[in-house]
């Protein structure tokens, strides 16, 4: 920063590290493998602890992660060969094309009991450029097989040339609505419209005995032709259109992230106050 630098840099020559620790009761000393280190000169132990790695890449926000019957976790998450935030230079300048970049949906296969700290090779569960995972979290930490999450598909129709002089930056553009069932690879998106972006999505079971991944899909979208922000939601029984879209009196800006609050959940804080 003192030389007129960012501060933050991106690094292309470390690993992907991936901690792994038990659930309960965690202490740092659990992360995986400790090595001891003499310093030479006074005789002092130094224990360094090592995590799982991976080659270089950026990972994305994680769409679950559990236990596989035979003691492996399984760790589900977009990841991309490239710096997303390509804003953040390496310490020699070079950032990626913004249009070069795009994160795929992968699984890594953790053993917790192995000492070979590379992991294996990920399994790749959808090549496209998505990011902002959610689940039926009735499912968290549990086998599961629907994931939802924020595509970026040019071929689909979006109007770029009308979006880009007033989208603004800051944030990775995607125009979908999208669902993917892991067992049978379908893939199914819903675009809002040809001059919207959509911003991260909720998923809300239709009741609390429906099965995985029956309910809606929600997510505030803003519309770059009339500067304004709606909510839309869709039913994934039927993901080609939008049961509800609600006009918003206000105007949003892009964001990250965004989460809703069940009412139940509401109710109870209330009561525990």
């Amino acid at each position: 920063m003192k030389a007129g630098g960012e501060h933050w840099q991106w690094n292309p020559n470390i690993p992907f590290y991936i901690g792994c620790l038990p659930r309960r009761g965690a202490k740092s000393s659990d992360v995986k493998v400790r090595i001891p280190y003499v310093l030479s000169r006074t005789g002092f132990v130094l224990t360094i602890y090592q995590w799982f790695r991976a080659p270089n890449a950026f990972p994305g926000h994680t769409a679950n992660a559990f236990e596989t019957p035979d003691g492996k976790i399984a760790f589900d998450l977009p990841v991309s060969d490239k710096n997303v935030f390509f804003w953040w230079p390496d310490a020699d300048g070079n950032a990626p094309d913004p249009h070069d970049i795009t994160a795929d949906m992968q699984r890594f296969t953790i053993d917790p009991t192995s000492d070979n700290l590379e992991l294996p090779r990920p399994e790749l569960l959808l090549k496209k450029d998505c990011e902002f995972s959610r689940i039926d979290e009735r499912f968290s930490m549990k086998p599961y097989n629907h994931i939802f999450f924020l595509m970026m598909d040019p071929s689909l129709g979006s109007d770029m040339s009308r979006i880009v002089p007033f989208m603004g930056g800051g944030f990775p553009p995607y125009n979908t609505m999208s669902h993917l069932n892991i067992e049978t690879k379908q893939l199914e998106s819903y675009l809002p419209g040809p001059t919207h972006l959509v911003q991260e999505p909720v998923f809300v079971p239709r009741s609390d005995d429906a099965p995985e991944g029956d309910g809606w899909l929600m997510a505030l979208v803003n519309n770059y032709t009339t500067m304004a922000s709606e909510l839309h939601i869709v039913d994934t029984r039927n993901f080609t259109k939008a049961q509800a879209v609600v006009e918003l009196p206000v105007r949003l800006r892009m964001g990250l992230h965004g989460n809703w609050v069940a009412a139940q959940e509401l109710e109870l804080l209330s009561n525990f106050h």
